[in-house]
Formats: structure tokens, sequence, C-alpha cells
């Protein structure tokens, strides 16, 4: 059913990615014309299929139960499960003698015979084709498309969907993730979203989110369920990559500690979820599979594409353990300005970890407000107060001042300008190894790397395909250097050449 509301890819589709960072901004050919390689879409699509033997089972609700009770040992736990749902396969005689299953309306998902989790996937990915998959937003609450929009409401069977559910479905899957490992793919799931994926990379790299680039966004950024006590007000470059927008925006206006928990940003027109997947230091980042099954990389992906029109929302989750659930509001867009700004503001930045709160994130921390303005000085919230001012946030502020005391309802507009100047001049920052702000053993990368034309440090850069030494901001960057860099990028791609010989 096509989607209501959500991003039209369909004129995305013919474009191509580079199959080297699909999930980042296309690179830029170092040679006349901006060549870009074909996206190969993950999951195997109807080019990788083995053109061998390949026969069709058909399955339908009446012949399941008869199937599956008198001949069960004709067929494989893989086999008797989509049987049991009544989905259509066709089976693959390949060259290894896996004997695959390949489920969707093109079967380019591909599902191992012995993969005894295969009745608790979303029944989407056995029904939709996710090369023009649209989740539908009607079904969700607030219209509000979550995990890729492969479970929607109307699709869940008879699941609690809580922790034990989790648990339960993480110790199957992990019982069969080898005979996937061993071929090189991902569970069936992970197929479908990383064909999402690759679509999604698309527009990001379309004309229309490039052109969207070359503006300035007034954001509000609020906490939900506390959206008037707690929000800021910036203006930052549309084009400014997510990364950075969390590291060097978000974190210093919030008065969030930097390095210090993972990150995702969810776009609810179709449950896209962006985040620092290539970066395992965050400890919380093991949340990933309950709450989101996974998480395309946001090295590239600009703001624009997340909040393209006056009036979008999308969501910002800090702290995968904890949930601190931001939600963000494209209020206007301006002309282009190179600087980022805070606005305004009000509250103060809730605790690291939760301190002083009888539960953990944005609901715990509503309910602490509610309170504090009901009787301030009750005993019970004097030492809540005490012991979030304990919290790193607040006890190791981040450029090294001395600990500030933590006040639910007051916002110092110029310590947080301050901190975001300081961070905006300084370089990016990736946590390498531990995510304890500040503490021993904790590993972080510094960088000032920005466009090779430009100088821009806010906005995704991709790097010329001809050399790969450069990185520009735009084609028009590119453009601008090519030629004092032609004979330097030349030169490199001919030692690249000769190299593989």
């Amino acid at each position: 059913m096509p989607g209501v509301g959500g991003i039209d890819y369909s004129k995305w589709d013919n474009l191509s990615v580079s199959d080297s960072d699909a999930s980042s901004a296309a690179d830029f050919s170092g040679i006349d014309g901006f060549d870009e390689q074909n996206l190969q879409n993950g999951g195997g699509g109807e080019n990788s299929m083995i053109s061998s033997s390949i026969y069709h089972q058909s399955a339908t609700t009446d012949s399941t139960n008869e199937s599956s009770s008198s001949s069960s040992g004709d067929y494989s736990p893989a086999e008797i499960a989509l049987l049991k749902k009544g989905i259509a396969y066709e089976k693959e005689d390949d060259n290894e003698g896996v004997g695959w299953l390949l489920v969707g309306p093109s079967k380019n998902i591909r599902v191992h015979p012995d993969d005894k989790s295969t009745h608790m996937y979303s029944s989407i990915i056995y029904t939709e084709d996710p090369n023009t998959y649209v989740p539908d937003r009607t079904e969700y609450t607030n219209e509000r498309v979550e995990k890729w929009g492969i479970e929607p409401p109307s699709s869940q069977e008879s699941d609690d969907g809580g922790i034990e559910s989790f648990i339960s479905k993480m110790m199957m899957s992990s019982n069969t993730s080898w005979e996937y490992d061993m071929h090189d793919l991902e569970n069936p799931e992970m197929q479908f979203i990383d064909v999402l994926i690759g679509r999604r990379s698309k527009y990001n790299n379309s004309d229309e989110i490039t052109a969207a680039m070359k503006f300035t966004h007034v954001v509000r950024i609020e906490m939900c369920e506390c959206e008037n006590d707690v929000w800021r007000r910036v203006r930052v470059p549309s084009g400014i990559g997510l990364s950075v927008f969390h590291d060097q925006v978000v974190c210093p206006v919030m008065g969030w500690s930097r390095g210090y928990h993972g990150y995702a940003f969810e776009d609810p027109r179709d449950g896209t979820i962006i985040g620092p997947s290539k970066n395992g230091a965050y400890i919380d980042t093991m949340h990933v599979p309950m709450i989101y099954k996974k998480v395309m990389d946001d090295k590239g992906c600009p703001l624009a594409a997340l909040l393209a029109k006056k009036g979008d929302v999308a969501y910002y989750n800090y702290d995968l353990g904890d949930n601190w659930m931001h939600r963000l509001v494209l209020e206007d867009i301006v002309p282009e300005e190179e600087s980022v700004t805070l606005m305004a503001g009000a509250g103060a930045c809730p605790p690291e970890d939760s301190n002083g709160l009888d539960s953990k994130g944005f609901s715990a921390y509503a309910e602490f407000l509610k309170a504090y303005k009901r009787n301030p000085k009750k005993q019970k919230m004097k030492e809540a107060v005490k012991e979030a001012s304990r919290s790193i946030n607040y006890s190791k502020p981040w450029d090294g001042s001395p600990p500030i005391s933590f006040k639910p309802f007051e916002f110092n507009i110029q310590y947080h300008r301050r901190l975001l100047s300081l961070m905006i001049a300084g370089p990016s920052l990736k946590t390498q190894r531990g995510n304890f702000a500040m503490m021993p053993g904790a590993k972080y990368k510094e960088s000032f790397k920005g466009c090779d034309n430009c100088g821009n440090r806010l906005k995704p850069l991709s790097k010329c395909m001809g050399c790969r030494k450069v990185s520009y901001c735009s084609r028009e960057c590119q453009v601008e250097a090519w030629k004092m860099h032609k004979p330097e990028c030349k030169k490199h791609s001919a030692k690249k050449s000769k190299s593989k010989k």
C-alpha cells in the first residue's frame, strides 16, 4: 500500500551511488563527468540470483497445516515456518548446495533453510519489495513511522514486544546467524533494511537535497513530554552533516557531555534511523537491535535530508540506554549563513545517566519537573537536585570550567553560546574507545578536516574518486578546484592503476 505523506523515492530510483560509501553523500569523480558507481543493494537483488534451476513452492493457508503435519520431514525448518505463514517462496538450487529460499514479490530476500528464526521476522519482508516499499504513515500513532516501517501495528502478531520477547528473538537468531555470516549475508530483515538504506542514500544525493543544502535552517530542539520547559532554537546551515550537528551543535546547546553516549536520528516519514553505525565505541549501541534493528551511518547525511521543508519534524534520541528523546522542528528556512547561532532556549539540560531521577529518560524527567514545580523545597526534590549536580555534564563541564549546579528551570544562554563557539571553532570529535567522557582509558579522534577548496567543516565531505586524496563539500567546489588539482589527481590515479596490475 502506498505511503501517505512519506518520501517519494521513485524520483531517485534511477540515480546511482558509490558502493564504497552507500550511506554517505555520493563521491565526486576526479575526472570530467562526476561518474558514480552503481549501488549494489544489500541482501541480493534480482541481478544476483543464480539462474540455475529454481522451482516455485506455493503456500496457501489451507494446505499449510496438512503439509507441516503429514510430511514436515520433507521440509527444512525455514520452509515449515513459511508454509505456516502462508508465504510463497522459490527454492534456489545454487552451486554451494545451500538451497536458499527466495521470498518477497521480487524474490530478492534470501532465507537460509536452517534459519529457526524465520517465523519471528516481520511479515513485511515476505510480502513487500524493498525496492518499492513505502510505509503507510496512517497506520502509526501521530503518523510517526518507526523501525524502518517494517513493523506497522497492523502486521503485528501476538507478541508483547517486551524485553522477554526481545531476548527470545535474539537467542533464536544467534543460533542461526553463522549460517548467514559464512555467506557474507545478514538475516532477512537486515537484507530488507539494507535495500531501504540504499534507496535513502540515493535520496540524500538527489538534486532536490543538494539544492536544499544551500540555505540556513531555524530549528527548534525540544525535549519530548516537557517541550515548554526544555527547548533550544538554533540557526544552522541546512547542509550540516548529522554527525557534526550532534557533536558540535546539539551537545553544547543542550548541555550533554561530548563523546559520552550514542545517539540516533529518526525520520518519521519513512522510519529511517541514522546514527554512528560504524562506531562501536559507545557502549549503549548494544541497544540498537532492540530499539531500531539497524542504523544507517550518519557520515555524509545532511540535515536538509532529514528536515526538508518548513514544518517538518524529526526526532533525535540521545543515550540509547536511557532514551532522551528530542523533537526537531524546522521552523524556518532563511538565506544561507556559514555560522551556527544559538538564538534562544529554556530549562536546564537533564542530568547524564538520569542521576537523581526515579527512573530513566525523558518521561521520568517530565515527571520530575512536575513534582519540582509543585514543591521545590521538598526534601526529596533537594536530594534529587543534589544528585543531579553530581552527573558528569554538571560536575565535569567539557570546557574544563568549574562544576556548575543543576537548576531545573534555569538556562544560561551565555554559557551555552560559549560552549557552542568553542566546539564550532575546535575539532570534530569521534569516540574510538570507551564512552566515559574524560575518564581513564577513553580514546577520541579529533579532526579539523574540511573542504579542500573552501575549507567548510560543517557540511558532509566527499572524496575525489580519481585519487581519493582530497575532499569537497559540493560539486561546485570540486569544479572550482579541478584546474589546480587535475595534475595531482591524474598522478595518483595512474599510480593506483599501476599498483593493481
